[in-house]
């Protein structure tokens, strides 16, 4: 939906909706656990879509006295069933987080997940839901007083919460998008990235990890051919974080593998046109592209169906994993077994299997991993009505592993040129402003952005807003909260939206689970605090901390190295380490029982809170649950709280360590409230001999 026809809309309210006029409930019960309260579970009759995806929901009401006339209400990347956040513990339960901060937990299933619907779908079940949560608190805390809602979601999640704030008014007073999406994110955040992991290899994201690492060189082209070096920057002006390489062992290619079927659905032809016609990479035989294309044909050797597929044990409510359960349901795809290995070192991360021969000749669908010789599936994103197209296939029917379609998809953004607004893609334009790469008929991540949030964001909120992004977000780059910072001041809204960037985080929402802990700490803490200040922001009129000092520049988002200047939320180590003989730095060398000597000092912004803790790893065990003694620095009262920790470390085995320093403060300096701890970590290195 276009700015123009949105402006000749009414903003939506399901009170003027006869689709939702039908709510029922047919649960309401005393619960115990996480804590006491009252679980409601209900939907809305008639609502169905396809036979099945009634838009449900469950509310969770905490004690009346602890309710403070609120609900928070959270929105998943991918529609999900409404039970999954009773799936959640500690830091993640965001139950708990609700029942025990004054609100009362509202979720839905948005809907359900449907193809080929009304995307307006999601903001206006989430509505209904949050509107009907109204009467029923109003029942059992027997009051008239209408409750304050606030809306908040990560990744796809945000795309739905700013739809929200931007398609209704007097629904939500507030919302905290997080990790934040743009109307051109996906599928193009992937493309560059994975084609600079292709390009690079093992050997040279290594050399470009260890750049960035304390103690190396800070530049990450160092040591790397021309190649490289070209792919890594174009992958660096996209907006990948320098600093989140780490991330390439664990973060494939995110949800593309569920976005390829909208670009086979819509441009069937780019994945032929890209290997034969000029304008695309693929038609260059020196390319890149054209070196590391592979056709293997083979046959089949084996069909292997399991009698029950076990799903991973690995529960999908992350931002990072959510939209896998898109994929699940259906009819399970077999195991293949193929006769002729493909060439050895031939480039094999989600390929294309494609039937030459027999009863499924012209069947295809995209390859989840080659083991070997045994080739297991990736289903379609239809869910549960995924059907096998392999039903017929026979051992010794000929195949193809195709990672044509793979690496065409690398290219993809470069075909996708967007508006002047978002600078990024500067590096794909002419003098004159045009686009220098062949382009297709149309913005397929546009398409993509409004049916994840019901229409296309554009800035227009009705309410207030606190935006948090992750500066080492290696799927939704940190540029994409600027963006949505300046669409929202087009609007003359600025007073009412806040950005903070939360350092040394990535993409995914879990605390209880991080993909690298040397590398990486949670943004929950500093999430909740959010919610909590958009709430005292609309309830009593307290301004929430300014926006983050940041520079953006060749799409790289940057920060001051203090907390004085950078402000926000988050604490800010800057820690050191030294010897006997050599002053303190970010890099020492020391002799096997030598003595260590590590010194901190911490900052929190002004007005964010106190240091809570600090905890040292020295030899990368995972293991931060020594609290460190806080030497507090005095200092007025509104101004940043400092410590100092000091204390030493012998290391018994010679080896490159990387000691990592973890620090956490709270608004109130409590470290009791688990759940509005916001993290933060320093690294340095000692090389003992």
């Amino acid at each position: 939906m276009s700015s123009e026809r949105r402006k000749q809309m009414a903003l939506y309210h399901p009170a003027n909706d006869p689709y939702f006029s039908e709510p029922y409930i047919d649960v309401e019960e005393e619960r115990l656990s996480p804590v006491p309260h009252i679980y409601v579970h209900g939907g809305f009759r008639g609502t169905e879509l396809d036979g099945t995806n009634e838009v449900r929901f469950c509310f969770y009401f905490p004690d009346k006295e602890a309710y403070e006339d609120r609900f928070f209400q959270y929105v998943s990347p991918a529609p999900e069933d409404e039970h999954e956040s009773e799936r959640l513990c500690g830091e993640d339960d965001k139950i708990s987080f609700c029942l025990t901060h004054g609100a009362y937990y509202v979720v839905s299933n948005q809907g359900g997940f449907v193809v080929g619907h009304d995307p307006s779908r999601l903001y206006k079940s989430s509505s209904a839901s949050a509107e009907f949560s109204r009467e029923v608190a109003k029942r059992l805390y027997q009051t008239d007083e209408r409750p304050f809602g606030y809306i908040f979601g990560g990744s796809g999640g945000s795309f739905k919460t700013m739809g929200a704030m931007e398609a209704t008014e007097g629904i939500w007073d507030g919302a905290v998008p997080y990790v934040m999406a743009n109307p051109v994110a996906a599928p193009n955040v992937f493309a560059s990235r994975q084609r600079a992991a292709r390009v690079l290899g093992e050997k040279g994201l290594q050399k470009v990890m260890a750049a960035m690492e304390p103690g190396g060189s800070g530049d990450i082209y160092e040591g790397l051919d021309e190649l490289q070096r070209a792919a890594l920057r174009e992958a660096t002006a996209m907006g990948f974080p320098e600093r989140a390489w780490f991330c390439h062992p664990f973060m494939g290619d995110g949800a593309l593998m569920v976005l390829v079927p909208s670009v086979y659905r819509l441009f069937p032809a780019y994945f032929q046109d890209f290997w034969e016609k000029e304008g695309y990479e693929g038609a260059d035989p020196v390319s890149d592209a054209m070196r590391d294309r592979m056709q293997h044909v083979t046959t089949v050797k084996e069909v292997i169906y399991e009698e029950e597929r076990v799903q991973k044990e690995e529960e999908f409510t992350s931002v990072d994993n959510s939209w896998f359960n898109t994929l699940l349901g259906g009819e399970p795809l077999p195991q293949i077994r193929m006769n002729d290995l493909p060439p050895e070192g031939s480039y094999q991360y989600h390929c294309r299997l494609r039937v030459l021969s027999g009863a499924c000749k012209g069947a295809e669908i995209n390859i989840a991993e080659i083991n070997g010789d045994l080739i297991t599936l990736h289903p379609e994103n239809n869910g549960a009505w995924n059907v096998n197209p392999f039903r017929g296939l026979a051992i010794g029917d000929e195949i193809m592993v195709d990672n044509s379609d793979a690496i065409a998809m690398q290219f993809f953004h470069r075909h996708q040129i967007p508006d002047k607004s978002y600078e990024v893609y500067d590096q794909f334009r002419d003098e004159e402003g045009r686009p220098i790469p062949a382009q297709l008929p149309m913005l397929i991540a546009k398409s993509i952005a409004t049916s994840g949030a019901g229409l296309l964001i554009d800035g227009d909120i009705h309410g207030k807003v606190i935006g948090l992004c992750s500066l080492l977000d290696e799927s939704a780059y940190p540029w994409h909260g600027d963006w949505y910072r300046k669409a929202v001041a087009r609007h003359g809204k600025s007073e009412s939206f806040r950005l903070y960037y939360h350092d040394n985080s990535i993409h995914d929402d879990r605390a209880g689970y991080l993909d690298d802990p040397q590398h990486q700490v949670d943004y929950l803490g500093t999430l909740h605090q959010a919610l909590l200040d958009v709430a005292a922001w609309v309830e009593k009129g307290i301004e929430p901390l300014p926006t983050v000092n940041y520079t953006v520049k060749d799409g790289q988002v940057s920060v001051p190295a203090t907390a004085s200047e950078r402000g926000g939320m988050q604490p800010v180590a800057d820690a050191l380490v030294s010897t006997a003989d050599q002053p303190a730095g970010e890099k020492v060398i020391a002799a096997v029982g030598e003595i260590v000597r590590f010194e901190a000092v911490i900052e929190v912004p002004a007005n964010a809170g106190r240091v809570t803790k600090a905890a040292w790893d020295y030899e990368c065990t995972n293991d931060w649950s020594h609290s460190e003694e806080l030497h507090r620095i005095p200092a007025n009262e509104g101004t940043a709280d400092r410590v100092i920790v000091e204390t030493s470390h012998i290391f018994s085995e010679p080896g490159l360590y990387y000691p990592c320093l973890k620090v956490q403060s709270n608004r109130k300096g409590d470290i009791s409230d688990i759940f509005t701890q916001c993290r933060n970590l320093k690294r340095v290195c000692v090389e003992v001999r």
